[in-house]
């Protein structure tokens, strides 16, 4: 528990310092370690301080710094404040403009009722005062320094610790403005962003369609009788890869500190599929785990890891599964930046990966964690540094007063998507500061696992806001609406992909539009009949790969190796699940339904000769558009 012990163990040195050794009684001491174990108690439940890090050192020295000026003021300069008039008018303006800067005036009308109210309370009875007694504002202030005198050190504590606040965000606000101009661009690997022509293309059938909060609905109602005593975590609830397949996954974790109490472990976790909405999820309750974001006392993982990393800044947790089907909590570690926006920012410096069983922690530095690790960079980093990106690129002056070149989120949190590389990230669309404005300037991309960072910039797109209107006029039931739509390289050309869920937050289709003008959106059951109906659109509108004009439809002769059938819903619940052909020709998937040809499509064996067309520029499994099978005709004759 000692490490719970720094934060107000430092607090109380900067105390005693400021106050000064010789001018504290022997009781003042005994005050100050009560006040030091109070206050590590209320640590190791709440985690209310900061890590210690060089800004908290600096808040500690600022902080002595302003006991000593409080000490001074209460003993020299408020008595000399009080008889010259002019001297302590000109304080009160300092004063109420240092309350105007940090507080706004909001903030002034506050402390203008705490001094009304302290003024009422310290009036003096109607009749005449001695001449030696101040009146007014004079006296108020004399009743105050003699109040506080009377109170001891601990005032003191609180009035310097309120003063070292305000103080420490006046300068962190100066840090702000000056870090783009100054500092920041060389310490922040975001301000050097790679700029790409076009998003990288993507396998779209691993696309994640199943949002987080339906995730959490389906996982939730997974764990049956459970559901009393545990629920599914929703600060581990994570999309991470496992086994080749992009997964939902969470702990199990307690209801309230009396199940901990009674139970002190956690049964299991539970994961879905991210790419159909139509699997079932999975209960795993081979494991016990001990480590859980609700457990107490030392199984608290707040707790763990503020033991095991004192000095650095602790951020998100996920939950994820090493091939071995053993769940570890994955989570990112900070240090502030350095100079002055060190103050204000932070750089990722790795993750510590904690064995809910055990408690061991191990600490992976960026890029040198385990393979089968998805997710290092948390959601709030990204976000920050891509706002801060969008202000600082064009410099203080630019951005501040011209606003060229600038940008910003569309979103107040980032979402996960699919990298070209199948890894997973976070992207960020971002618009112009005008309010109003939905089209799309350019997309940042933050890999989730090695935080590299591109930027792509657009022009004539719409941003998602836009598109999801657009989706949600084109439904044909008005209780479906559109997810979060996100932006892809859908087959060499760009598209907007987003799930169409019900009222309940379940995905029941799959929506692909074009970002580049208002046709309708392509809707469909499932990703591979949406994918097939995108192709289709591009082929309409002669758009092929990379944007270029399709050549029409493509065909390919060749004998059918192999064949295969593949049953599949739409995803809704009690959906009709229809039955898809796959065709192996020159070592080439083709798919058809029985739209296709009824009379022929659920003939074609191996072996057979086949003509097939698609449109060109297909991704497998390719889509057939129509299909003659010359062995079925011949054997008819």
């Amino acid at each position: 528990m000692y490490v719970y012990l720094l934060a107000p163990l430092l607090l109380m040195i900067a105390v005693v310092i400021g106050w000064g050794p010789r001018h504290l009684p022997l009781r003042g001491y005994g005050m100050m370690g009560i006040a030091v174990v109070v206050l590590s108690i209320i640590e190791y439940f709440t985690g209310y301080f900061p890590a210690i890090t060089i800004p908290f050192l600096l808040f500690i020295v600022l902080l002595a710094a302003t006991v000593r000026g409080v000490r001074y003021l209460l003993e020299r300069s408020f008595p000399l404040l009080t008889r010259n008039k002019t001297t302590m008018y000109i304080a009160i303006a300092i004063l109420i403009l240092v309350i105007i800067t940090v507080f706004s005036f909001g903030g002034l009308i506050t402390i203008g009722l705490i001094v009304w109210s302290i003024y009422q309370g310290t009036r003096q009875p109607k009749g005449p005062r001695p001449i030696s007694q101040a009146g007014g504002i004079a006296g108020s202030i004399e009743s105050m320094r003699k109040a506080l005198q009377k109170l001891g050190p601990l005032s003191v504590l609180v009035i310097g610790t309120a003063a070292a606040f305000i103080v420490s965000f006046m300068i962190s606000g100066t840090a702000v403005n000056l870090s783009a101009a100054l500092t920041y661009g060389p310490q922040v690997d975001l301000v050097h962003a790679k700029t790409t022509s076009t998003l990288p293309p993507i396998a779209v059938n691993d696309v994640p369609i199943v949002e987080r909060d339906s995730a959490s609905l389906v996982l939730s109602n997974a764990i049956g009788s459970l559901g009393p005593q545990y629920h599914v975590s929703q600060s581990g609830l994570s999309l991470v890869r496992y086994h080749g397949q992009l997964v939902w996954t969470a702990p199990l974790d307690y209801n309230n500190g009396l199940i901990w109490l009674t139970k002190h472990i956690s049964p299991g976790y539970v994961w879905t599929s991210a790419n159909n909405p139509s699997a079932k999820p999975v209960l795993v309750l081979t494991k016990s785990y001990m480590i859980t974001p609700k457990a107490g006392f030392s199984y608290n993982l707040t707790r763990v890891l503020y033991q095991n990393f004192p000095t650095k800044i602790i951020g998100t947790s996920d939950w994820e599964i090493d091939p071995s089907g053993n769940g570890f909590w994955v989570t990112s570690l900070y240090e502030p930046a350095p100079g002055l926006a060190g103050l204000v920012t932070r750089v990722i410096v790795g993750s510590a990966i904690t064995d809910p069983t055990t408690g061991k922690v191990s600490y992976y530095p960026l890029g040198q964690q385990p393979s089968w690790v998805s997710q290092i960079v948390g959601p709030n980093f990204a976000q920050n540094e891509a706002q801060r990106y969008g202000w600082d690129r064009a410099g203080f002056i630019a951005s501040s007063l011209t606003h060229q070149l600038a940008t910003r989120p569309v979103h107040t949190t980032p979402y996960n998507v699919l990298l070209g590389n199948g890894g997973l990230g976070w992207e960020i669309p971002m618009t112009s500061p005008n309010p109003g404005d939905n089209s799309l300037s350019g997309v940042i991309l933050v890999d989730a696992e090695t935080n590299q960072v591109t930027f792509t910039p657009f022009t004539g797109l719409q941003n998602d806001l836009s598109i999801s209107q657009r989706i949600d006029g084109a439904t044909l039931n008005t209780s479906l609406q559109s997810g979060r739509a996100l932006l892809y390289n859908v087959a060499g050309t760009l598209a907007y992909i987003a799930p169409v869920v019900n009222q309940s937050g379940i995905v029941q289709q799959v929506a692909i539009t074009d970002p580049k003008n208002v046709a309708q959106p392509v809707i469909a059951g499932t990703m591979s009949d949406a994918v097939a109906g995108w192709q289709a659109y591009l082929a309409g509108a002669n758009i092929g790969p990379s944007g270029g004009p399709v050549t029409g439809l493509a065909t390919t002769t060749g004998i059918v190796s192999r064949v295969g059938s593949l049953l599949q819903s739409s995803g809704a619940n009690n959906a009709a699940v229809k039955e898809y052909w796959l065709f192996l020709v020159k070592g080439v998937a083709y798919r058809a339904s029985l739209s296709v040809d009824p009379n022929v499509v659920p003939f074609v064996q191996a072996g057979d000769h086949v003509t097939v067309s698609y449109y060109a520029g297909s991704v497998a499994p390719i889509t057939i558009q129509s299909i003659v099978d010359h062995s079925l005709r011949t054997s008819l004759k």
